[in-house]
């Protein structure tokens, strides 16, 4: 017959599954009683006590009889040996208990109750040696042959020992190894089941607490550390000859707004060439030039009323933030002429504020700033004198009239006076002379040629006038070209016919621009009267009577 629960080979009449303690539906009135009250394995008949978990199974009222404790020391010898080494001499398997017969697989004697050793062994050869094991009990029934509550045992008394009943175990009672029935162990191990899934609920709710904890912790942290982190701001700045890697002052820029906190925030911090210097958290705030740096030449800078709107957002603590494509600052330089003691000394207290590494030297950089201011009136004193030297060297002075050369002749013409007869002639070709002036009575009656004419009279006064008189170089010069002259005195270098060109003209025409144009219209040019235009500009207009 097979267990309908393990599927455990059972005897055919058996009520309860020897393996598993399943109870099985019993076949007939008479198999029920030949099974183990307690575990439900078959008894053999007449036992008294289970061979399968020793629960006694004798007549109510019937106590089972326990051998005497010679008794049981013979039946243990005769299994087992002396203890000495010695071999069993009999091979049958008897209750080292009771000395009842018992069967290998036996756990319990079906005669006394008593655990077997080496039980389930499953032959004679496998049972242990006179030394048993360490997590089997035996009985000893030397032992619990003498019981102290039996009032037959007092001191003194002779006789032979009576046999002492042994109490059948209850069915509550737990076996000497500590089993329970096999019908119970389904229920243990839901209960312990049971107990390990709500540890285990209750676990993973505790870490699920703590953990949502720590990433709350961690939030905050992190929140906080990124309010209190200090960012570089990159501003864009662009101001000519001011580099603060060369001795210059760092740009003060004062910071206006809140931060992430809601502090509010009014400071000046410093800026290099670069855009660099500024630390901010997060937050909005305004930026402003708060004065001028000064360059390690010396040069004070206008202060633009330029207004940059910036945030700092990051979350990142380690991030900087450029915010060069916002804005950016221009300053122009100060002419060092127009620069005032106040401007000066305002950019050098602003310096001298800054106290970071690598700041500059104010007292150094004001220094500088006074001395480009006082080389910058010494350079233009000096060019007023130069100015005026050259003025006076195109300042012509004759008998009755006086006239000014102009600046574009300055070092190339001479200038030949002879009481009221003045020639201007080129110094480089001194027989070239671009003009002259005469005096006479009266207005001049005859005006010349296309190749020398007069430009025009001014009266001195008691009907005196001085005329003005020059030759047409280009004119002159381009026709004997034209023309093919063979006289030596109409022979002319083109550099010089450039030369006195240029000086007639002011630079306005070429003589070449001359030649070309008479060559192309049959000797005709109107630029030829270019010269009579500048000359009377520069010469006759200019020209005064002396007072």
């Amino acid at each position: 017959m097979i267990c309908p629960t393990c599927h455990a080979e059972i005897s055919d009449d058996a009520l309860f599954c020897s393996s598993c303690g399943t109870k099985i539906e019993p076949v007939d009135a008479a198999a029920s009683a030949a099974v183990c009250p307690q575990c439900g394995a078959e008894l053999a008949p007449g036992a008294l006590f289970c061979s399968h978990c020793g629960a006694s199974v004798a007549p109510a009222g019937v106590p089972a009889a326990v051998p005497m404790a010679d008794d049981a020391a013979q039946a243990a010898a005769a299994l087992w040996g002396d203890g000495q080494g010695a071999t069993p001499t009999r091979r049958a398997l008897v209750c080292p208990s009771c000395g009842a017969p018992v069967s290998p697989t036996d756990p319990y004697c079906p005669a006394c109750g008593v655990r077997l050793l080496g039980s389930r062994a499953g032959s004679p050869q496998s049972a242990p040696s006179a030394q048993p094991a360490a997590d089997t009990t035996m009985v000893d029934m030397a032992r619990e042959a003498v019981a102290p509550a039996d009032p037959r045992l007092r001191s003194g008394s002779t006789g032979p020992m009576p046999r002492v009943a042994v109490p059948a175990p209850s069915a509550a009672s737990p076996h000497d190894d500590g089993e329970k029935p096999r019908r119970h162990v389904g229920k243990t191990v839901g209960i312990v089941v049971g107990v390990i899934a709500v540890a285990a609920l209750a676990g993973g709710g505790l870490w699920y607490a703590l953990d949502a904890q720590r990433q709350q912790d961690e939030a905050t942290q992190q929140a906080e550390q990124a309010t209190q982190a200090l960012h570089s701001v990159t501003i864009a700045v662009a101001a000519e000859g001011w580099n603060t890697d060369e001795g210059a002052s760092r740009l003060p820029v004062r910071v206006v707004g809140t931060n992430s906190t809601g502090e509010a925030v009014d400071e000046t911090q410093y800026v290099t060439t670069a855009g660099t210097g500024l630390m901010l958290r997060q937050g909005s705030y305004q930026l402003s030039v708060a004065g001028s740096p000064i360059a390690a030449d010396g040069t004070v800078y206008t202060v633009p009323d330029t207004v940059l709107d910036i945030t700092v957002a990051t979350d990142n603590p380690g991030d900087a933030v450029d915010v060069t494509s916002q804005g950016s600052f221009t300053l122009t330089p100060i002419d060092a002429l127009e620069v005032t003691d106040d401007q000066i000394l305002a950019a050098a207290q602003l310096a001298a504020a800054d106290m970071a590494d690598g700041h500059a030297d104010a007292d150094t950089l004001r220094a500088a700033a006074v001395q480009r201011r006082e080389d910058a009136a010494a350079a233009q004193q000096e060019q007023q004198e130069q100015e005026q030297e050259s003025y006076d060297s195109r300042h012509v002075v004759a008998d009755s009239y006086e006239f000014y050369m102009p600046s574009y002749w300055d070092g190339r013409v001479t200038v030949q006076v002879d009481g009221d007869h003045v020639s201007v002639c080129s110094a480089k070709y001194p027989d070239l002379e671009l003009f002259n002036v005469t005096v006479q009575r009266g207005t001049t009656q005859a005006v010349g040629d296309v190749g020398y004419a007069c430009l025009g009279d001014v009266a001195l006064g008691d009907g005196t006038y001085a005329s003005v008189w020059a030759r047409r170089w280009g004119w002159l010069i381009g026709y004997a070209y034209m023309t093919n002259s063979t006289d030596p005195n109409d022979y002319y270098t083109m550099d010089e016919a450039e030369e006195i060109v240029d000086l007639q003209t002011g630079g306005n025409v070429t003589y070449e621009s001359i030649r070309d144009e008479m060559v192309a219209n049959d000797g005709n040019s109107d630029l030829v009267f270019v010269t009579d235009d500048y000359l009377y500009a520069c010469i006759v207009e200019s020209l005064q009577p002396l007072e």
